[in-house]
């Protein structure tokens, strides 16, 4: 066999090696995601005294969509949320918290290109997120309107969704650390609000909490816990991607 012949053989081979080193890390995200929603964070305000804890799996689901891309992180996403309902109680209580690093995975994934194929489809996924984070911000803002200030990080996360539409490279291998570290910030601030998204909406629509919750006493915390988990994931997405960076290369 001429060396031309073997290249399509040795392409399929490392295009396979690839997929299965992906679907391991997926597995291993989900699995990082159950242990961490054993370990609580931040209480959460609203089982009307104590009760369930927000937990350190809040710093995992960004990761999910930064590293595994739309399709496989809302995959493994979803199985990570699924499997965190037997662990911590919060899920019960909002059974849409466990949707959050599904919903985390794709829409931070759709971010990583400027169009994303999805099946058939060719999304410009910077916008289609963007387009979501709207969807979100009006339905808290319908019964919420007097507290909107509790949206600002949504705001911020949707501009910085479109914003990304209009870069054309982002590679975030192949670059200084501190280079790659700023372009994740945005992505992880996204992959960390998308996730919020599932709780807030919840919030709202199951639990019914008045607009005085979300403006005064839940504000702060968030801001608190967001921000935390916004630098925490870029950290840790920053340090795999630069282990593993053919892996990551984008």
């Amino acid at each position: 066999m001429s060396p031309e012949e073997s290249k399509p053989d040795e392409m399929v081979l490392f295009e396979g090696l690839v997929e299965s080193k992906m679907l391991a890390v997926g597995a291993m995200l989900s699995a990082l995601y159950v242990v961490c929603a054993f370990v609580p964070f931040t209480p959460f305000i609203g089982s009307g005294g104590p009760g369930p804890s927000l937990t350190l799996a809040i710093f995992v689901a960004p990761l999910f969509g930064v590293l595994l891309g739309p399709v496989r992180g809302g995959l493994f996403g979803l199985i990570g949320g699924l499997l965190a309902a037997f662990v911590s109680p919060l899920y019960l209580l909002v059974p849409t918290i466990m949707l959050g690093p599904a919903v985390s995975g794709f829409f931070t994934g759709l971010v990583l290109h400027r169009h994303t194929r999805v099946g058939r489809m060719s999304l410009p996924g910077p916008l289609t997120t963007a387009f979501y984070l709207v969807i979100v911000i009006v339905l808290y803002l319908i019964p919420n309107y007097t507290a909107w200030w509790f949206m600002a990080p949504y705001a911020l996360a949707a501009v910085a969704a479109a914003a990304l539409q209009t870069i054309e490279s982002r590679s975030l291998t192949g670059v200084s650390r501190v280079r790659a570290l700023l372009r994740v910030l945005p992505l992880a601030l996204i992959g960390t609000i998308t996730d919020f998204s599932m709780m807030t909406m919840g919030a709202v629509y199951i639990l019914g909490l008045p607009p005085e919750a979300f403006g005064m006493a839940i504000f702060p915390l968030m801001l608190f816990e967001r921000t935390a988990a916004t630098i925490g994931s870029a950290i840790a997405a920053q340090v795999v991607m630069s282990v593993f960076p053919d892996l990551f290369h984008r």
